[in-house]
């Protein structure tokens, strides 16, 4: 796990993520939501290809286009340059009636199918933190380290679930820790504003929990970049 502190970790953070797609190989992006979007827009035209499939890292639950994640993606350059450079997507729109466990299923069906398709592909991850720690969809349970281990520490790569006062969005669908530690290849963690300071200290704290701090599974996962324009 590498830290780049910079200045202006939204130009910066396109960089690495250019020298990850560039290579043209059969890759798997999975994206955060919110400002992560203001990354994928200074993505390098040129090094999207038509053996780059990409998803949404996790997903809210709803079809409005004002908090659905995969409808936000869609409104985005980066997305409309991916559709010409003939790349495919993954849609974690729920259909009309769909539940949160169809939808938990068909997204849990695309990874395995894609892995199952491209077993020597790389899965790339561009992955956000909250002011509370989290990280993709997986909320801070300290009050319910059981919870927390059931719902994203065991064999499931896909899971969806109601985190109820802990996120204005409760009903989330989330790729787990399993999926993020053992699946992914390569991550660019962006860490944006000094109301994350704590959360990140927590996360290069050589002692912590995960049920704390879900954003420490970055410690565990495989090539790892964090850039923040938290200096000190």
């Amino acid at each position: 796990m590498n830290i780049k502190r910079v200045k202006d970790v939204t130009g910066e953070t396109p960089e690495a993520l250019n020298g990850f797609l560039k290579k043209k190989q059969s890759t798997l992006f999975l994206v955060s939501g919110g400002s992560a979007f203001d990354v994928l827009e200074k993505i390098d035209e040129k090094v999207l290809h038509k053996n780059l499939a990409v998803a949404v890292v996790d997903e809210r639950f709803s079809a409005d286009e004002k908090i659905n994640n995969f409808l936000q993606l869609k409104q985005t350059e980066f997305f409309k340059k991916l559709i010409k450079a003939g790349g495919l997507f993954f849609d974690s729109t729920p259909v009309r009636g769909e539940s949160i466990a169809s939808l938990t299923q068909r997204f849990n069906s695309f990874l395995h199918t894609w892995k199952r398709l491209h077993p020597d592909g790389t899965v790339i991850a561009l992955l956000g933190m909250g002011e509370d720690g989290h990280t993709a969809g997986i909320m801070p349970f300290p009050e319910n380290k059981k919870l927390f281990g059931h719902l994203f520490q065991e064999e499931e790569w896909v899971v969806g679930y109601d985190a109820k006062d802990k996120n204005q969005y409760p009903l989330r669908i989330t790729t787990t820790l399993t999926f993020l530690k053992e699946e992914v290849d390569m991550v660019v963690a962006y860490v944006k504003g000094e109301n994350k300071k704590e959360a990140l200290n927590k996360v290069l704290s050589e002692e912590g929990e995960l049920a704390e701090t879900p954003a420490r599974i970055w410690r565990e996962m495989k090539g790892v970049e964090i850039y923040t324009d938290i200096l000190v």
